[in-house]
């Protein structure tokens, strides 16, 4: 979908790479990506535009979303290219920013409104990615409080629903033995260890036996506690155990 320049909606877990694909197909295909992080209170009216008083008249000051939007980002050869916009957590919007987001559903049917009132066009092969950690219809389960429902008008616009889950263990233990070099060298005993405590942890929480989410970055810092303590100590007993106590 994102090679074909379509549209999408990723929804997931924390942790399952939602924004970061985005990031690393911009950095595979030299696509240019901005992006809008809804946070609740955040003002987003300056991404888009604001009221300016020059030389004794008023008028509007655009910024860089709308000019993005509007006239591509330009190159280092001068010549505008269309944007990537990635719009993260956008079930995370408040009343205020959800208009924005509105007005941002909008333009993907190819232009959007100005200020002044005005139908603008949208730069000829722009592209959106929303990412949210709830399908939509908020969080149910309570571990994503910020989490809102999204008006179902907004997203029948937001084109192909995808959802992100944890990788494999065969994927995500291959990932963590590039992170963990001292670990693979002198304690690999741990990353096979650590597979049954990853997949019995993440279906406690599926089943919502335990309250929390035992993420790629959870694994991460259990596993930087364990290779620190084994660079410090010089020991690789009982590494793992002391590394749990990071993430409990």
């Amino acid at each position: 979908a994102l090679v074909k320049g379509r549209n999408c909606f990723i929804h997931g877990m924390p942790g399952t790479g939602k924004d970061a694909i985005v990031h690393a197909f911009s950095s595979l295909t030299r696509k240019p990506v901005l992006m809008v992080t809804f946070r609740p209170g955040t003002d987003l009216a300056p991404w888009f535009y604001m009221r300016s008083y020059t030389a004794g008249e008023t008028g509007w000051r655009y910024g860089a979303l709308w000019n993005a939007l509007t006239e591509g980002v330009i190159g280092t050869d001068g010549k505008p290219r269309a944007p990537l916009i990635l719009l993260s957590d956008v079930d995370r919007a408040d009343s205020a920013q959800a208009e924005w987001f509105r007005i941002l559903t909008d333009s993907i049917s190819g232009r959007i409104l100005g200020p002044d009132g005005r139908m603008v066009p949208i730069f000829p092969g722009t592209q959106f990615v929303c990412t949210a950690n709830s399908c939509g219809t908020g969080d149910s389960r309570g571990r994503m409080t910020s989490a809102n429902p999204i008006d179902a008008s907004i997203m029948d616009r937001l084109g192909r629903a995808i959802e992100f889950t944890y990788l494999h263990w065969d994927d995500e233990v291959q990932v963590l033995r590039e992170k963990f070099p001292l670990l693979v060298e002198k304690a690999p005993d741990v990353f096979t260890q650590l597979q049954g405590c990853c997949e019995a942890l993440r279906k406690a929480i599926k089943n919502e036996e335990i309250y929390g989410e035992f993420t790629h970055r959870g694994i991460c810092d259990v596993l930087a506690e364990a290779q620190d303590r084994l660079e410090i100590t010089g020991k690789n007993d009982k590494l793992l155990q002391a590394g749990f106590l990071a993430w409990l």
